[in-house]
């Protein structure tokens, strides 16, 4: 018996297998949080996103001041659980500034309460209640209970009407409020600094309503019309810009979760792990496809944007979104079902972002219109030349005398402005539709169903004749491969390194472009990863300095980096890079470009 019993060798290996495996367990732990939590605050900035956008969208299609705040204190009330907006406005000349009610309300409290009554004779100066702190500061503020407000001319009325928690932000020319819209609840509540954020961005938005408003005054005054162009222009650079902007702080997050999920998938996980994984992933995919979507949008309306074509199975889109969209369709109590009538599965040629874009706008509306028991059927129906989608609902449908008007931009119906929303869905689903060569369109079907459609060409897959599908694992990437990665974001550096490091690869970080070139003097790389936006030295200075000195040594300089606008593209290739891969990495592009590396010279020997 006792010489059955395991030698201490055999032991200590026990105890080194259990110290591994609960090493890996607690890995896969943190990936799947790191996951998790990322996802929340994706979703939790998109909606951020999507209201930012609907007001800039809106504000920059406004001559009016006063409409673009109503659209903007009618927009952040259906956004947040605030359910009291106001608008105080500058007075002109005032010296030192003050401002006046507007006579702007977002709220259900009747016009004749002491609190409105008291708003609306009041001439707020810097630094009374919450409106005058704001228009001191130029900045989003936030009050938890303003009846405990020092300095508030309007406690005694918030007391009475039960309101509590506030915030407000300015609308800014510069640095110079011109308004300031106010919020209020009927709790109290701690400060969301995420949202006091927003609203930052968007007080210069608002502003440029207001500039714009005063500009054309004057030169309807002057009759300038060069002065008109220039104003066109620097509206149009601020859109591009607000733009660029949006692109990179979705894109910054977006690539940690979709980076670290790819990486999870590929670990040892339980059926329902992946399910989970799969659903991040699926999820986090589309949410890239509509971001690259509506950032077309500026292009659509120039009559510039381009289709992207890849290959895709669209019966696999189809189930995609339907499983995506019923958790929400189950909590309205509400059917969700995919008919495909002779659609057969298989891989089809066309720009599937605007296709699942244009498919998922009408989806959201079935929703918001269906009322609870009734059922939303997506419906595909090929045709000769590609497919017709249709999403039927429950809901009281579009007369027909709204039916063409309602795919311009901020055209609504009632019921649609009751359920809120900017009015710009149809109008992007109309833009994506004209592209993709089809026609869209609202009507009733045979039982009275409202019915949303639109058609779109589809050509023959270009895949390989033997039907097969390149994938991360058929990609050949060199063992020992010496990579320099430059980053300044830890998240980022920590997907790199969860995607890479299976594969063999040996990766040097560096925290900016200067200390990428330190590395290149004191060393040889096979090839070269180079953020753009980095402290110290960015990227395009980098890649320009790297080229002047040849330090790269033959290995080939590709920018890795959210900012993926044409303009960007541009400035990277002049620079002297090799090629451009976007956050969130696409794994597959990655991998493709590992493998294309070429052995160098001082590799060889």
């Amino acid at each position: 018996m006792i010489d059955n019993l395991p030698s201490d060798a055999s032991a200590e290996e026990i105890r080194r297998l259990r110290r591994r495996l609960d090493r890996e367990r607690a890995a896969r732990l943190e990936a799947e949080a790191i996951a998790e939590a990322g996802t929340l605050r994706l979703f939790e900035h998109q909606w951020r996103v999507e209201l930012t956008q609907a007001i800039a969208t809106a504000a920059n299609s406004m001559e009016d001041p006063l409409e673009a705040f109503r659209f903007a204190v009618e927009r952040i009330c259906a956004y947040s659980s605030f359910t009291m907006g106001h608008v105080w406005t500058v007075e002109e000349a005032s010296s030192p500034a003050s401002m006046t009610s507007s006579g702007i309300w977002f709220t259900a409290l009747p016009p004749d309460t002491a609190f409105a009554q008291q708003t609306a004779t009041l001439r707020i100066g810097h630094g009374e209640g919450l409106p005058g702190r704001v228009l001191a500061a130029g900045r989003a503020l936030w009050t938890e209970d303003m009846t405990q407000e020092p300095d508030c001319p309007r406690a005694e009325g918030a007391r009475l009407a039960g309101i509590r928690a506030g915030f407000a932000f300015p609308a800014l020319i510069g640095e110079e409020p011109v308004a300031v819209l106010e919020f209020f609840q009927n709790r109290i509540s701690a400060p969301d600094e995420a949202l006091l954020e927003m609203l930052d961005r968007i007080a210069a938005v608002l502003g440029r309503v207001v500039e714009r408003h005063l500009a054309s005054l004057r030169l309807k005054r002057n009759n300038e019309l060069a002065a008109q162009r220039d104003a066109a222009e620097q509206a149009s650079q601020a859109k591009s810009a607000f733009l660029a902007t949006t692109s990179h702080e979705v894109r910054t997050p977006l690539n940690a979760v979709l980076g670290l999920a790819q990486a999870l998938r590929r670990e040892p996980l339980t059926t329902r792990q992946h399910e989970l994984i799969d659903g991040i992933l699926e999820s986090g995919e589309m949410l890239l496809r509509l971001l690259n979507s509506v950032l077309e949008m500026s292009k659509i309306e120039a009559g510039e944007a381009t289709l992207m074509l890849a290959d895709f199975d669209l019966t696999n889109m189809l189930r995609s979104i339907v499983s995506i969209w019923t958790p929400r369709a189950s909590e309205l109590c509400v059917d969700l079902e995919l008919e495909m009538i002779g659609l057969a599965p298989g891989l089809v040629r066309s720009d599937r972002g605007r296709i699942e874009q244009t498919l998922v706008n009408l989806v959201s509306n079935a929703v918001k219109f269906t009322p609870p028991g009734s059922a939303i059927i997506i419906r595909a129906i090929p045709t000769d030349d590609g497919a017709r989608l249709e999403v039927l609902d429950g809901g009281p449908g579009v007369p027909e005398a709204d039916r063409e008007r309602i795919f311009r931009p901020f055209e609504q119906t009632q019921d649609g402005r009751s359920a809120g929303g900017a009015g710009l869905g149809l109008s992007i689903c109309a833009g994506n539709v004209r592209l993709l060569g089809g026609e869209i369109g609202c009507d009733k079907d045979e039982l009275g169903r409202s019915r949303f459609w639109f058609t779109c060409a589809l050509s023959p897959s270009q895949g390989d004749a033997d039907g097969s599908i390149e994938t991360v694992e058929t990609i050949s990437v060199r063992h020992g491969l010496r990579i320099l990665a430059a980053e300044d974001n830890l998240a980022n550096r920590r997907v790199l390194q969860v995607l890479l490091g299976p594969s063999g690869v040996d990766i040097t970080f560096a925290g900016d472009g200067g200390e990428a070139i330190e590395f290149l003097r004191a060393g040889r790389f096979d090839c070269i990863l180079m953020d753009a936006n980095m402290p110290v030295m960015d990227g395009v200075e980098a890649v320009r300095q790297i080229r002047a000195e040849d330090l790269a040594g033959g290995a080939p300089i590709h920018m890795l980096t959210a900012n993926v606008f044409d303009d960007d593209v541009t400035r990277y290739l002049a620079a002297g890079a090799d090629g451009i891969l976007t956050k969130p990495i696409q794994l597959i592009e990655l991998f493709r470009v590992l493998a294309s590396v070429p052995v160098l010279a001082w590799a060889a020997a």
